[in-house]
């Protein structure tokens, strides 16, 4: 080890150091998509004008005659999963209520359910999650 530091000078051991938060956080600034990070659902498996929930994923897909709306239906207040009843989602724990669109429309929730990203392959949707 000395050997090594020796034959480093003191401003090519700084540039070193001054690199190596970047690197550790390199693995964390690049998403990666693993195979685990995504779900497929068939496309003829979406009512219309209805929700698809994959509650052990936490994701809910609206279909109606606007297209295709992709949410997780973790509870922005404080993560329960939440069940759809008359055209709305229910926080079962402490009675947040959002819209199909995700917006809130009784608390103690604040924040809009997250929008996920999806795409159409081959007849399927594919939601990243």
């Amino acid at each position: 080890m000395q050997v090594l530091l020796s034959k480093l000078k003191r401003r090519s051991l700084l540039k070193l150091l001054w690199l190596a938060p970047f690197a550790a956080l390199y693995k964390y600034l690049i998403p990666k998509v693993k195979k685990e990070n995504f779900i497929s659902v068939p496309l003829a498996a979406l009512p219309f004008k209805g929700a698809y929930l994959i509650k052990d994923k936490h994701t809910g897909i609206i279909k109606n005659n606007e297209g295709i709306k992709v949410f997780s239906i973790s509870c922005t207040h404080l993560g329960c999963v939440l069940n759809v009843e008359n055209d709305k989602f229910i926080c079962p724990c402490h009675g947040s209520v959002f819209d199909l669109e995700g917006s809130v429309l009784k608390g103690p929730a604040l924040k809009p359910l997250k929008h996920l990203e999806y795409k159409i392959e081959n007849e399927n949707i594919i939601v990243y999650i």
